[in-house]
């Protein structure tokens, strides 16, 4: 089934899919958990990668990369479909500091 937003041989920047008001819906062959996000969240996380690339770059959170390739898919939610959408929102990016020592040798 052909993608909607064209050919594979051109990148297609998360940035264009905010101006046509298209989503990304991500999909975990394994274990089918199906979420969608805001391609402006995704640019905070990624930055403004091709769409395609998302599948190498992200994991699920059931399993990590033991599930394999997730399905990245850019669409235009119909009518019907946006009643009930879910999506996902960034809240926050949270920075895990972690100290890393060094011996000084004794004088």
């Amino acid at each position: 089934m052909p993608e909607i937003y064209g050919p594979k041989y051109r990148d297609y920047p998360l940035s264009k899919l905010i101006d046509t008001l298209r989503m990304v819906r991500v999909t975990c062959r394994y274990c089918k958990r199906q979420h969608n996000y805001q391609p402006s969240d995704l640019i905070q996380i990624f930055g403004d990668v091709d769409v395609d690339s998302l599948a190498e770059r992200m994991t699920c959170e059931g399993g990590g990369r033991a599930h394999g390739r997730l399905d990245v898919v850019a669409f235009v939610p119909t009518g019907r479909e946006a009643v009930g959408l879910r999506i996902r929102r960034l809240v926050a990016i949270k920075v895990n500091r972690v100290p890393v020592w060094r011996e000084d040798p004794a004088p």
